[in-house]
């Protein structure tokens, strides 16, 4: 019999990596964090109301101080890792779908640690691409969940009310929640489209020297001349 000899781990304390495991990255356990707060907030609950809703569910009274350091470990210096039990648990406490604790925070564009994705693009890993889509239809089946039929379809065309089927189905559910992603990005998008329009709109009423007068408060800019502008030339004058 051939004995392989095992390497002692090295005693001591062992260096842990810094929150997001680098600089411009992100770890998903600091998503979940984020999301941990907005689930407070969103409840309107005290940390030590919240540490009274998961006691239950943990097995112990969680301190202040914990729950505190859960909402700081997202862009925080003290990493936090969860395990699927706490996320249950949160999930649990808060009354929301385990989903919610991996959506993405917003205007979050790092990389996640060890991947090419960014967090602003957990939502297509969160609910899955059509190309994926097959197997999580036939384990659905397996547990009695269908998609509508044709027959259910026809139904719900002349009541106006959507089937059973419809409404536990994954493909309605996954659509309703994507829609609801981009309407909250659309929405900031289109915020930003408005303030640069109005940006420009105002820098064509008062001109350059005008803008930086307004913005520095300073006088000696007001009254100067624009600076020229060249022209492009048409054909006909080359």
């Amino acid at each position: 019999m051939v004995v392989v000899s095992r390497k002692r781990a090295p005693t001591g304390k062992v260096p842990q990596p810094p929150a997001g495991g680098g600089p411009g990255q992100a770890d998903l356990n600091e998503v979940v964090a984020y999301n941990f707060r907005a689930a407070r907030e969103l409840r309107g609950w005290t940390q030590e109301e919240t540490a009274q809703a998961l006691e239950r569910l943990v097995g112990q009274r969680l301190p202040q101080a914990s729950i505190s350091a859960i909402e700081r470990a997202y862009e925080g210096e003290h990493r936090r890792e969860f395990d699927a039990h706490e996320i249950l648990a949160f999930a649990l406490a808060f009354d929301l779908p385990l989903v919610w604790f991996f959506l993405p925070p917003p205007k979050d564009h790092r990389t996640l640690h060890h991947t090419t994705n960014t967090v602003s693009e957990l939502y297509g890993l969160l609910l899955g691409q059509d190309r994926q889509l097959g197997p999580v239809y036939d384990r659905l089946r397996q547990l009695g969940v269908d998609e509508p039929t044709e027959a259910a379809r026809t139904v719900e065309a002349i009541t106006g009310s959507p089937s059973p089927a419809r409404q536990a189905s994954y493909s309605e559910r996954r659509k309703q929640m994507l829609l609801a992603l981009l309407d909250r990005y659309a929405d900031g998008v289109d915020n930003a489209a408005e303030e640069i329009g109005a940006f420009f709109d105002h820098l064509r009423q008062v001109g350059v020297r005008g803008l930086v007068a307004e913005q520095l408060d300073d006088s000696d800019y007001v009254g100067l001349p624009e600076p020229h502008r060249r022209t492009k030339k048409s054909p006909a004058q080359i």
